[in-house]
């Protein structure tokens, strides 16, 4: 027992537990009419892929029962008919599974809304917000048959080079993650959508894809236990169903990955931390797991060996199967374990209503899976995370601000801001620089707004992560090299424009994309004001164009820790007095920024 994080404490049992005699029985029945290897199937879900994947689903359905299928990518009425056609083959209900973080636009980008992303709503005060948005999430996702989604991320975003959690996350604020996050799960379960808080012990403060390799977590017991853990231990206590299981080195507990080792799992998640809701892997078919392994299905045996519930994400099955009988037969897993992880599982299905096998109608689902209170939410969340992150006066703009000059720099040209200048009556002119464009282009430019009272620039054609093997942000000698290779597709264009936008007499800089970028702009903190939007859509540019007239005061605030420049927690809540918010910001080089190396990754 690792008693060193706690004592083990009285169980917290999700809501599917809330059973009636009625779902007992039909959970008894059920499972006392499998035959054994059946038992076993039903603790893997299975991928759907593409379209393509249909008939080698419908055969491991067919010829063993599997529990349950993740889909990924694809449109919703392919979904909705592979629903259908699985339902009628299975000898058990199936449970359906997306990884929809941020709504079914995440695998569904043609048919499905896309919410904001986590660090976009890391920034915004009002956490009923996101209560809400995950009710909608929930009735989209019941709406194409899913029944447990993979989500809330309670990673603390603590590592400004993290390849895989960075956006994905609430922040680095361990409260704040937390409240986000139980909020997020209760919007889901009150639907009767499982929620899965990831990745058990915490993703966050890593520089390694675990779809790649095998991250490590270096801390101690005690900052484990007040850090990583903190937002799992509030989030079981609120009642979360599930509970997904990273592929992590954490030296101080285990030599094996966090996903298999049982004094993660049954030792710190089970008994600490006294969860007694479904424990789910992550996909065991990533890389940080089948580089270990030569034969397939033995990692699945380990998991459910090492106290998961269920194993996500392997097609393996007739040889998951055998591994796990060999585990059975050493002594190592019993049967009464197998009885409990199938009991949890089934309780779960009949919660999530799974045992009602209808057909799904395709009927009018383009107007379900996008109603109008959807793209009202967005918005009201837009307006609540747009962040004034630097300010030293001169917002908002009226009809006496004089002539107004809108860049946009990017991939293309935005109109959001203009019209609303325009709207207000504002004397506005637009210009476009490409990404791309030329240090001449630059030069002539700026020329060109020196002639302007005020210039608004707008920087945007970022990608949400690194995107680059190497992600070093240093400058040489402190200065913009063109042969520099920016994280987030930055180009040396949009870093020398920066630069020399210094030199306007009033400027300010929107930021449509990651709060990270910013780590490669030095000098950026001389500029009137910064305002970052933490993602490009047109809901943060509306907002943006709002708060600059003053139709929206800034609400936003900074989740995550950009730099010395920049701590989480940074903000300004008011235009009348730029000094409201004292913010200490430091003189930094970005010579300073640790970078990774190619053989880091």
């Amino acid at each position: 027992m690792i008693s060193t994080i706690a004592t083990a404490q009285k169980k917290h049992f999700p809501s599917f537990f809330n059973a009636s005699m009625e779902d007992l029985h039909w959970v008894d029945s059920v499972w006392n009419s499998l035959e054994e290897e059946e038992k076993i199937a039903q603790l893997f879900i299975v991928p759907h892929y593409t379209s393509n994947s249909y008939a080698e689903v419908e055969d491991l359905v067919k010829k063993y029962n599997v529990g349950g299928v993740i889909f990924f990518k694809g449109r919703a009425e392919t979904q909705i008919n592979a629903i259908n056609k699985l339902n009628k083959v299975a000898k058990t209900p199936l449970v359906y599974t997306l990884d929809a973080e941020w709504g079914l636009g995440m695998r569904l980008p043609k048919d499905g809304i896309s919410y904001p992303y986590a660090m976009t709503l890391g920034a915004i005060e009002d956490d009923q917000l996101i209560f809400e948005m995950g009710v909608q999430m929930a009735e989209q996702l019941k709406r194409v048959g899913v029944g447990v989604s993979y989500g809330p991320v309670v990673d603390l975003n603590n590592n400004p080079l993290n390849p895989v959690i960075n956006y994905r996350s609430f922040g680095e604020n361990k409260e704040k993650v937390a409240a986000k996050a139980i909020q997020y799960m209760q919007g889901l379960q009150s639907q009767k959508v499982l929620a899965v808080g990831k990745h058990f012990p915490g993703h966050g403060d890593t520089s390694v894809d675990s779809h790649k390799d095998l991250p490590v977590i270096p801390h101690d017991v005690a900052r484990l236990d007040s850090m990583e853990l903190y937002p799992y231990k509030k989030l079981i206590e609120a009642g979360v169903g599930g509970v997904m299981t990273a592929h992590l080195s954490v030296p101080v507990w285990d030599d094996q990955p966090s996903s298999l080792s049982p004094k993660i799992v049954k030792e710190v998640l089970r008994d600490s931390l006294a969860f007694n809701g479904l424990v789910f892997t992550d996909g065991i078919l990533m890389n940080a797991i089948t580089k270990r392994f030569q034969k397939y299905g033995v990692a699945d045996a380990k998991a459910l060996v090492a106290g998961n519930d269920v194993v996500e994400f392997t097609n393996h099955i007739g040889d998951a199967i055998d591994a796990v009988m060999d585990e059975i037969e050493r002594g190592n897993l019993s049967w009464e374990e197998i009885d409990q992880k199938g009991w949890r599982m089934l309780l779960m299905k009949k919660w999530t209503g799974a045992h009602q096998v209808t057909s799904i109608s395709t009927a009018r689902l383009k107007e379900d899976l996008h109603p109008l209170k959807a793209t009202h939410l967005i918005q009201n969340i837009a307006d609540e995370a747009v962040t004034l992150l630097q300010y030293e006066g001169g917002l908002p703009l009226k009809t006496n601000s004089g002539k107004i000059a809108v860049v946009n720099i990017g991939t293309q040209e935005y109109s959001e801001l203009a019209n609303t200048l325009k709207g207000q009556g504002l004397e506005v002119t637009s210009f476009y620089l490409s990404k791309n464009a030329s240090i001449s282009a630059v030069n002539a430019l700026i020329k060109k707004l020196k002639n302007y009272n005020t210039v608004i620039s707008q920087l945007s054609g970022f990608y949400m992560t690194q995107g680059a093997k190497d992600i070093a942000v240093e400058l040489e000698k402190g200065k913009a090299s063109p042969a520099l290779k920016y994280p987030y597709k930055i180009t040396y264009t949009q870093v020398k424009y920066i630069e020399m936008a210094n030199l306007l007499p009033q400027h300010f800089t929107v930021v449509l994309g990651n709060a990270y970028v910013l780590r490669s702009f030095q000098g950026i903190e001389k500029q009137n004001g910064i305002i970052i939007t933490y993602q490009n859509s047109k809901a943060l540019r509306n907002a943006v164009g709002k708060m600059v007239v003053g139709k929206i005061q800034p609400k936003g605030t900074l989740p995550v820790t950009i730099d010395a420049r920049y701590k989480e927690g940074t903000s300004y809540k008011s235009f009348e007095n730029p000094n409201i918010q004292a913010v200490e910001r430091e003189q930094i080089s970005t010579l300073s920024i640790p970078k990774i190396n190619k053989t880091d990754v």
